[in-house]
């Protein structure tokens, strides 16, 4: 039966609910976008999946296609025994300790499975993606903050409670930094999308220069590719931060292969080069001996794919 199977996919975004129909073999059938509006609630946010959810079945129901569950990828800490979203609340009105799984459940009679977004991610890459056929696996998404996770041995690894793979969280400069999370010196807060967005305007405000409409991090490495140096200066630097936190994994795992996601990861080869050189030169030998450090493959359909392969493999009563 699971041969020919197919579940629903959904990614709760920032601004975007995902939702895709995908096989077990990864194919991914059909797929909507919905825009989310600026302000959210925790009923809204379920309205919006109901909706995504009935639409996207209906549209493919004339093709005899009756997915059998529901995968959720979404941001925070995520009881994924009991299908609970945790938190925090990533500014969702009353979104913490949300039993998602059960709502859905309830609402489409169908078994719902509910991870960490950069979990569903990383199983996506393993299962589909740069990372396939490898069993010791980090991930790390550089994006407006920076999520990962880690695959020991062919298995995700959680940790206690659920919580493990939070790199973005480990402190690479104690003197400096308080992020937003209440954690000095974060490698989130130093080389994330926000970080570089934040040095390219003190760069400029200490050369007397001021931007009403500040760039975004996407504009910064445009710019860089142009040569211009203020961008070129922030890009390399934000190059070094990302290899020294890599370097980090790298020596406390040895992993087989760091597979970099997110928008930054898009940047041009360069970028990569500049990061593979800072975290092998940061990094014990014979640990990094034979990590590879590449870009993920799957872009933004990771979430989607990962959530619903989860969710099949969950029912079928295995682990991931």
């Amino acid at each position: 039966m699971f041969n020919h199977a197919s579940a629903i996919g959904i990614d709760i975004g920032r601004n975007k609910i995902l939702i895709a129909i995908v096989k077990i073999r990864g194919e991914i059938i059909s797929s909507k976008s919905y825009d989310l509006d600026k302000v959210q609630s925790r009923d809204y946010i379920i309205s919006k999946i109901f909706e995504a959810v009935k639409e996207i079945r209906q549209s493919v129901a004339p093709e005899g296609l009756n997915p059998i569950c529901i995968g959720v990828s979404a941001k925070g800490f995520i009881d994924q025994t009991m299908g609970t979203v945790l938190g925090p609340d990533q500014g969702i009105k009353d979104w913490t300790n949300v039993p998602l799984a059960k709502i859905i459940n309830q609402e489409t009679g169908l078994p719902a499975y509910i991870g960490n977004d950069a979990n569903m991610m990383t199983i996506a890459e393993q299962r589909f993606g740069a990372a396939k056929g490898y069993k010791d696996i980090i991930f790390v998404a550089l994006r407006t903050g920076i999520g990962g996770g880690i695959i020991i041995n062919g298995k995700l690894y959680r940790g206690v409670n659920n919580a493990g793979g939070e790199v973005g969280q480990m402190i690479i400069n104690f003197n400096d930094g308080i992020s937003d999370k209440g954690i000095r010196g974060s490698y989130e807060h130093f080389a994330s999308a926000s970080a570089i967005v934040r040095r390219y305007q003190e760069e400029n405000l200490a050369s007397g220069q001021k931007s009403e409409n500040p760039l975004s991090c996407r504009d910064i490495f445009e710019l860089s590719y142009t040569k211009s140096p203020v961008a070129v200066k922030v890009v390399k630097e934000n190059a070094e931060l990302v290899g020294i936190g890599l370097a980090n994994l790298i020596t406390i795992f040895a992993p087989e292969i760091i597979i970099l996601g997110g928008g930054m990861s898009e940047a041009n080869d360069s970028y990569l080069s500049m990061i593979r050189e800072s975290a092998f030169a940061n990094s014990l030998e014979n640990c990094r001996k034979e990590v590879k450090i590449e870009r993920a493959h799957l872009g933004s359909g990771a979430s989607l794919l990962g959530s619903a392969y989860y969710a099949m493999t969950r029912l079928a009563g295995k682990s991931v």
